[in-house]
């Protein structure tokens, strides 16, 4: 895999870090990918709705162990008129998104039920995010978990037009090992002489076993 110069920088700065003690924080870029319009109740004709995801990209400034909550996705919905006569079925459209970290990509699938119901009202029934994990190797592992409270079912009027619904939030947290140890020059050199003070002793010792 190769290693960017901006993500050897944050390894470096990361690495400063834990040597020091320090609690820093450590820029992570991410980027999301959202869908296409999704249509509901199509050769319906007293009924229609849609829903759309729109991508983000953002840089979160996160410390080890310290959970940040960022919008990471934009909900579009919007619905037609509404059937008189009539309630009409749930309906599922699925959405293809996916999420990108540091040249780390995770691709999902979300399904959005959309459901007319009475007086002249659609609603939008909760869905399920998944909860990603990016191994970031000596940065570290980024979890990403969806706000549920921004997942949760609405009502809203019939002939709304499609417009920006709701933000989507997930809260990032950088956690560890981060980094392996790396002995300092010093200790690297104790351990050099220990080894050389160790094999001496063996070959005395083997020396006078022969005499």
């Amino acid at each position: 895999m190769t290693i960017s110069a901006s993500g050897a920088l944050r390894s470096a700065v990361f690495s400063l870090c834990l040597w020091t003690g320090a609690a820093c924080a450590v820029p992570i870029t991410f980027q999301t990918t959202g869908s296409s319009v999704q249509t509901y109740f199509e050769g319906h004709p007293l009924a229609s709705a849609s829903s759309r995801f729109d991508g983000l990209s953002g840089v979160l400034d996160l410390t080890r162990d310290t959970p940040v909550l960022a919008n990471y996705f934009k909900l579009f919905a919007g619905t037609g008129p509404a059937d008189e006569s009539g309630m009409s079925g749930i309906q599922y459209r699925t959405h293809a998104l996916s999420m990108t970290v540091m040249g780390l990509t995770r691709s999902f699938e979300v399904d959005i039920g959309m459901q007319e119901i009475a007086n002249g009202q659609y609603q939008l029934y909760a869905f399920d995010l998944p909860t990603l994990t990016f191994d970031l190797g000596a940065t570290g592992v980024l979890t990403v978990t969806p706000d549920p409270l921004r997942t949760q079912s609405v009502q809203f009027l019939a002939n709304t037009p499609l417009y920006h619904f709701r933000d989507v939030r997930a809260t990032f947290e950088l956690s560890g090992p981060l980094v392996s140890a790396v002995p300092e020059p010093g200790s690297l050199a104790l351990t050099g002489l220990a080894v050389a003070a160790l094999h001496a002793m063996r070959r005395r010792n083997s020396m006078r076993c022969r005499n």
